[in-house]
């Protein structure tokens, strides 16, 4: 297939809309002004080739995975390995309930213990 008729693929399946489908064709860069609120002390951008890998069932559903790689057979080969797993149903994934924890520091407390309480007891 041709860019054009990737993108129409691509298009249909993610139903991107024409603006998105526009950023894609740019084959641009980033804007210096982009890529600075991106990182810090950024002295510039890279250009790399995006493509996708194809043939992924995951949890039962189709994807289309974006790679950004300048090496012509990883795109390949993840597309071949996800061909081979779709014929075992592809594959599975899970995720753990996400934890957080944090951390309180009291200074300069009479009474740390009551201190302590109250924080606990929000």
């Amino acid at each position: 297939m041709n860019l054009k008729e990737r993108l129409q693929v691509v298009k249909k399946f993610a139903k991107l809309t024409d603006s998105e489908v526009r950023i894609l064709k740019s084959l641009g860069g980033l804007s210096f002004t982009a890529a600075n609120n991106m990182i810090e002390n950024a002295i510039g951008a890279m250009a790399f080739p995006l493509g996708i890998a194809t043939n992924f069932l995951i949890n039962g559903k189709d994807y289309l995975l974006p790679m950004v790689i300048e090496e012509p057979s990883v795109i390949a080969a993840a597309s071949n390995a996800a061909k081979i797993a779709r014929v075992k149903g592809g594959f599975t994934a899970n995720a753990d309930q996400s934890l957080m924890i944090g951390q309180v520091q009291v200074v300069n407390v009479q009474d740390p213990i009551s201190a302590g309480e109250k924080v606990l007891s929000i």
